[in-house]
């Protein structure tokens, strides 16, 4: 994983992003996401931008177990970077924002038997922020990215089961954590219900759960900040995630500019 070190003073609360790729490409340094730190850092959050095993050759639930390994590494070690081992939420974009929703859900608690004392660490999130990502694989058709993290479940337990077992929103339970949903209502991949179904679960479980809606956004931010009046999304990130932590510290340090709008 690469590290941003907070810019702040104290104990900082986490940021951990979740890298995306369909699945099967991307690293810690991929843009869309990685670019969350830029303005997350500065804002006095220590960022942790994570690697996982990619299908198909580590199809489903391996990436799932590994962004729950390095949730229970960084609360074991928190005092190595003087970060608050209470206050961690999950940052990620596409196949990123799939894992920050199940493992936000999930909320795995440690194993008290575990040898290895990392392992007996919980992997539960306090906040979740997800940008433009699946919260059920049984409402979007598959195509080849999906078909690569899930065939083998397909192949064992069939497809409907399958696709229940693998969708964050078949584990919304009034325990979760607050949700932040961030995407575009042009995403060419992922349609915008797929926030709002999310939302409505977790409301109906007395789970808060925001929506910023990005006009005429499409996949991934890379072009966001070229639309006009697109939202100040990076700074209510921020204000959301200060809220939740109640935490303090200047935002704006690297947002990207906005294009000049006439």
């Amino acid at each position: 994983m690469d590290y941003y070190a907070s810019q702040g003073g104290g104990v900082s609360p986490v940021a951990i992003i979740i890298h995306g790729g369909g699945y099967q490409r991307g690293d810690s340094k991929s843009g869309s996401e990685a670019y969350c730190a830029d303005f997350l850092a500065p804002a006095g959050y220590a960022v942790f931008s994570i690697n996982y095993r990619l299908a198909p050759k580590f199809p489903y639930p391996y990436m799932v177990y590994d962004v729950e390994r390095a949730i229970r590494y960084i609360r074991h070690n928190a005092k190595q970077w003087n970060v608050n081992p209470n206050e961690i939420a999950l940052v990620g974009g596409s196949a990123g924002g799939f894992l920050s929703n199940m493992v936000g859900l999930l909320g795995a608690p440690g194993d008290p038997q575990a040898s290895d004392p990392v392992d007996r660490e919980s992997a539960k999130a306090q906040a979740v922020v997800t940008l433009f990502a699946q919260s059920s694989f049984a409402t979007v058709p598959l195509n080849k990215d999906v078909h690569a993290l899930l065939d083998p479940l397909i192949q064992q337990k069939g497809e409907k089961e399958a696709l229940r077992e693998a969708s964050p929103i078949t584990y919304v339970s009034k325990h979760a954590p607050p949700f932040l949903l961030i995407q575009g209502d042009k995403d060419e991949y992922i349609p915008f219900s797929e926030d709002t179904n999310l939302q409505a679960a977790l409301k109906k479980v007395g789970v808060r759960c925001d929506i910023i809606r990005i006009p005429g956004g499409m996949h991934g931010t890379g072009k966001w900040h070229t639309l006009p009046n697109v939202p100040d999304w990076e700074r209510e990130m921020v204000e959301w995630l200060n809220a939740r932590f109640h935490h303090s510290g200047p935002i704006g340090e690297g947002i990207r500019p906005r294009a000049a709008t006439h």
